[in-house]
């Protein structure tokens, strides 16, 4: 029991349901198949049945899984689960379907265009300062040559938060949740970030002369930019092993 209780300090909750997302994957469990029990995981990750209990109350929230009565856990449909399990999956480092990516990124894109025609029109002059203040600081971050991954989020919301929308700001953190690992990774090119930044200015100054087409169209082709670039780095496979 001493072990067990150490291993749960160690793994903690979020750990026990990273590795049963990952237990799933990699026995290939298909929907309504039954999984383990609650004390078979236990036992195999070395943890207290309290530690996966906790797990299997938040996969079952995001409804990846379900637990029937006096039957068992089951799995869902991937196409019942909450984006918030699309979140878990991301920070937890599990493999995405190319197309749950292009999916991911479409939503994103079409929450984003509508964000900046209504950040057109609802936009406060502090909005506007606020998102001069980011673009400043992603200069000296280019000027550095550091990344600028938390100053293009940072821009992104700051547009979504002009529209004073909160569940959309809300909703759109999800996204930018998701692909967080896949920024720092885009942006580890110098010469992106430099792109990003030029953008971000032009946009800027779009909302803030209430130009709206014009705003729509710089975000379209700005994020049109960044799918096309992560497409071609998708495409490209890795290279061999010497």
């Amino acid at each position: 029991m001493l072990e067990k209780i150490e291993g749960d300090r160690i793994a903690g909750v979020p750990n026990v349901v990273g590795r049963i997302l990952s237990f799933i994957d990699e026995r290939r469990y298909q929907p309504s198949e039954r999984l383990p029990s609650e004390r078979d995981f236990a036992d195999r990750f070395n943890v207290s049945r309290g530690a996966v209990r906790e797990a299997l109350a938040a996969l079952e929230s995001m409804r990846v899984i379900e637990r029937r009565p006096n039957s068992g856990i089951y799995l869902r449909n991937s196409d019942e689960s909450s984006i918030e399990a699309l979140v878990l999956r991301a920070s937890s480092g599990l493999p995405f379907q190319p197309e749950e990516t292009a999916d991911v990124f479409e939503v994103r894109s079409i929450l984003e265009l509508q964000s900046v025609r209504i950040s057109c029109d609802r936009r406060r002059d502090q909005d506007i300062d606020h998102l001069k203040k980011i673009l400043r600081k992603t200069k000296l971050a280019i000027d550095s040559k550091k990344t600028i991954e938390d100053e293009d989020t940072a821009f992104h919301l700051g547009i979504i938060s002009a529209t004073h929308n909160t569940i959309l700001l809300r909703t759109v953190k999800l996204f930018y949740e998701f692909s967080k690992q896949r920024r720092i990774i885009y942006f580890s090119d110098y010469a992106r970030g430099k792109k990003a930044y030029e953008d971000h200015c032009e946009i800027l100054e779009a909302i803030e002369g209430r130009h709206t087409d014009l705003a729509v169209g710089l975000m379209d082709r700005h994020l049109s930019r960044a799918l096309a670039t992560w497409q071609t780095l998708l495409a490209t496979p890795e290279p061999a092993a010497k």
